[in-house]
């Protein structure tokens, strides 16, 4: 206690261990080094449904963020012998991508065409978790990537 200006002021000193100050500081630094390393960990992709014309099966397009030098189509998802994949529904393809470690995040759709002719697309944004130098596109393979590898 102290007075100042004649009023009553308390002043509490509390004293922190040095070494409880480290340990804390050393905590709080990992804690922020480990929450930087898991954004560094994680990929995204982008998968679009397109119906095919009288049926209720469909085909995908992935889109990794890579740079596109052919047509859209050259996205689909094939198979290991360059055949499209073709789902029974878009929770197919969900359940297909899940298989190979990839994990919802979010969906929307965008429409596109006049008023009198307009379609939508169902665009779904899935990450994956990646440990070292893991391939996060193991066991996916697109029309572009597939011919590219047959060369």
């Amino acid at each position: 206690m102290k007075i100042y200006n004649n009023k009553l002021v308390f002043i509490c000193v509390t004293y922190i261990n040095p070494l409880h100050m480290k340990k804390f500081i050393i905590i709080v630094m990992a804690a922020l080094f480990s929450i930087t390393l898991h954004a560094q960990n994680r990929v995204y992709c982008e998968i679009v449904e397109h119906p095919i014309p009288f049926s209720k099966d469909t085909k995908i397009t992935i889109d990794f963020g890579q740079k596109r030098e052919k047509a859209i189509r050259q996205q689909l998802l094939v198979d290991e012998n360059g055949e499209n994949l073709v789902f029974n529904s878009k929770i197919d393809a969900l359940n297909y991508m899940n298989k190979l470690g990839w994990e919802f995040l979010q969906a929307y759709t965008v429409v596109s065409g006049s008023d009198g002719d307009s379609k939508s697309y169902i665009h779904w944004l899935l990450y994956k978790e990646i440990k070292g130098d893991e391939d996060p596109y193991k066991g996916i393979s697109t029309k572009e990537i597939h011919e590219k590898s047959k060369k």
